[in-house]
């Protein structure tokens, strides 16, 4: 009896045990579908890839055009597929072609308006060239993210440095030709989306 009691015990167990295995692994396929209905509602044939192949301005279009539900689970999507980077500071010295690498700012990156973010934010002068590094890097993930440096947090009157790299991971860009002193307020943007992912704001270690 007791062995009988034991036997249904695990067999019960293992059952719970896949089920929840089984379940879990159908959330995901289950949020792809309703996305690619929804984005097959808004234009025949279109689906997450392809309009993540789309130019901003396609896109920006058809997300003004959009129910806020299918503007969600794009976002959801873009949230749950992050992007990763690796880069050194060894590539800065060897853009420059120097031997010198000094950092001159630094400061937190924080999240905006629920978004998460961290890691820090510096920038570095090197034989005449100046360069933004991201180190120990995270934001949430999103679609078309691009990188801007501003006086106040103003994108409309701030300076496009290019897109983000990836959502997480060490990155560095090149902003020569930026007045960081003037423009000192990093601001992670989605022109699509019109959401602001992160900021940084500059401040002198010299």
């Amino acid at each position: 009896m007791l062995r009988t009691v034991t036997i249904s015990v695990i067999i019960g167990t293992f059952l719970i045990g896949s089920y929840y295995v089984v379940a879990s692994s159908f959330v995901q396929p289950e949020q792809q579908n309703k996305l690619g209905v929804a984005l097959s509602d808004i234009q025949p044939d279109l689906t997450y890839e392809k309009f993540i192949a789309l130019s901003e301005d396609q896109k920006s279009f058809l997300v003004q055009n959009m129910p806020s539900s299918t503007r969600n689970l794009i976002l959801d999507e873009a949230r749950d597929n992050p992007s990763f980077a690796a880069e050194s500071k060894d590539l800065i010295t060897e853009q420059s072609g120097a031997t010198e690498l000094r950092m001159i700012k630094l400061t937190q990156v924080s999240g905006i308006k629920g978004y998460d973010a961290d890691g820090t934010a510096s920038v570095f002068v090197s034989d005449g060239m100046t360069f933004l590094r991201l180190q120990d890097f995270g934001v949430a993930s999103g679609i078309d993210q691009r990188l801007y440096l501003t006086k106040d947090g103003t994108i409309q009157t701030g300076i496009d440095i290019g897109p983000l790299k990836a959502s997480q991971g060490d990155q560095n860009y090149d902003i020569t030709s930026v007045d960081h002193d003037a423009y000192n307020v990093l601001i992670i943007y989605s022109r699509p989306f019109d959401l602001y992912y992160a900021y940084a704001k500059f401040i002198k270690t010299e």
